[in-house]
């Protein structure tokens, strides 16, 4: 059953009895199989991000710190307490921006709605230390999902606050279902969890920094927190989002906070998660296609290159992107994988964007660098109403002897269509690409098997053990 409606009570209440129910649109098969490979893909992207160095210093903090070792540090091979390893497996998940991406409506356009797989390794963690099963964990992450799309609906586009302060209510929400947490002690966990949610928009704008890769992570250990604190009798101010002194500049009442607690759609919000099939930026996975669909047709040499037409659709988002100056001459691997002008430029070198794209500064090589300043970005709404549910690339080459080619891609590979959901095949493949240096390929057969096939009664220890 789903909670009441309306504000005149304390919203947080509500919204922790929508959090506690149980729903049958979150139990239908291809809900679950969404679950399983979104959790199939974050699990991928910790074990190779743990080898980064941000997870890595992440990972000797954690070390240094101790504590009891109850949770799996993944990718690391090591134990320690359940808020480290929400911390370390979260920051491994998100440092090499390759987990998921979801997209949503604001104000009338598609926009960029973040990643809520980054709220998956604090859920793991928890369910780790409470002994969960694997029903437990694949309906709390739909619930996660569900909260995760509703939070942004209710952020201003123009907000200051950056759309990871999400995290921290839905890593409370799944922490506090996979505890079995009664409704008051929920309740308290949402409230500890608000008050210290709220993260700036600088984390990830301007001169990128670690903090683009911590926030989420770090605002999720919060909800986590808040849930442990709540479980032990401590409380949070039930009036968080309803008082003017609450969190009403980051989740606007005005946008209509009832809709967090509204029953689940037809189509639940997981649905609409797509995959990132390449190392880079979520808005840029269609040009990345384009390029190296481009690669396989070009037959002239890359300095017979005049000009590169990156053209993509008219959004306020792509706009914003295209504007920000450090991304059009990258001089770190943050901008680099967020550069419209150097990830074409790499696929079209190398026929390929992943890691190796992004290693020993190649942006900064003199003919990378030449080629990358040919590249002119523009914007297209003709295209953008070519696939108005996603952030369709249109890639023109011009040669210097005059010739145009041109290709252009309105779905990326990894795209999830409501009514299809993810291509399986696509996130297996990509699983096992992105794990192929960390993990035999028995391993990683055996934990493609058990995380798209395990009975909901299954122990996640199970799932551990392999990852161990």
């Amino acid at each position: 059953m789903s909670a009441g409606t309306g504000t005149s009570a304390h919203s947080i209440r509500s919204l922790a009895e929508w959090t506690l129910a149980s729903e049958l649109a979150y139990c239908s098969p291809l809900v679950l199989r969404q679950a399983r490979l979104l959790l199939l893909d974050t699990l991928g992207c910790a074990i190779i991000g743990a080898r980064a160095p941000t997870a890595q210093s992440v990972q000797k903090l954690v070390a240094a710190l101790g504590g009891n070792p109850e949770c799996t540090l993944i990718g690391a091979r090591g134990r320690t307490s359940v808020v480290n390893a929400a911390l370390a497996n979260g920051v491994a998940v998100r440092n090499l921006d390759l987990n998921d991406v979801m997209f949503i409506e604001k104000e009338g356009r598609l926009s960029v709605g973040g990643h809520c797989s980054d709220t998956i390794p604090s859920a793991l963690a928890v369910a780790e230390r409470a002994g969960s099963t694997w029903e437990d964990v694949l309906q709390s992450v739909v619930v996660g999902y569900q909260l995760f799309g509703r939070l942004r609906d209710v952020m201003p586009f123009s907000s200051v606050w950056d759309g990871a302060s999400s995290c921290g209510l839905v890593a409370a929400a799944m922490a506090g279902r996979l505890m079995r947490l009664t409704l008051e002690a929920q309740a308290h966990a949402l409230s500890l969890a608000a008050i210290r949610c709220a993260t700036p928009k600088v984390v990830r704008w301007g001169s990128l920094s670690s903090a683009k890769n911590i926030a989420s992570s770090l605002i999720a250990c919060a909800g986590v927190e808040g849930a442990l604190l709540a479980s032990y009798g401590l409380t949070g101010p039930p009036e968080v989002l309803d008082h003017p002194g609450g969190m009403g500049a980051v989740f606007d009442k005005a946008l209509g906070l009832e809709q967090l607690w509204a029953p689940p759609p037809a189509v639940p919000q997981i649905m609409a998660a797509n995959v990132k099939t390449y190392a880079c930026i979520g808005t840029a996975q269609t040009l990345a296609a384009a390029a190296l669909d481009m690669y396989g047709r070009l037959d002239a040499p890359l300095d017979e290159i005049a000009a590169i037409d990156v053209v993509m659709a008219d959004l306020p988002m792509i706009r914003n992107q295209q504007a920000e100056a450090n991304r059009q001459m990258p001089q770190t691997r943050e901008d680099a994988d967020h550069s419209f002008s150097y990830i074409p430029v790499a696929a079209l070198r190398d026929g390929e964007l992943a890691e190796r794209q992004f290693e020993n500064e190649r942006w900064l090589d003199p003919e990378v660098r030449k080629l990358i300043a040919k590249v002119q970005l523009k914007t297209s709404a003709a295209l953008r109403d070519k696939a108005p549910d996603s952030m369709p690339s249109r890639l023109v080459l011009r040669l210097q002897s005059g010739a145009e080619i041109a290709t252009e891609c309105l779905y990326p590979p990894g795209h999830s269509f409501p009514d299809k959901g993810l291509d399986e095949a696509v996130v297996t493949a990509k699983f096992r690409a992105v794990t192929a240096h960390a993990l035999t390929a028995d391993t990683s057969a055996r934990i493609v098997d058990w995380t798209m096939t395990a009975k909901g009664n299954d122990p996640l220890s199970n799932l551990f053990t392999l990852l161990m």
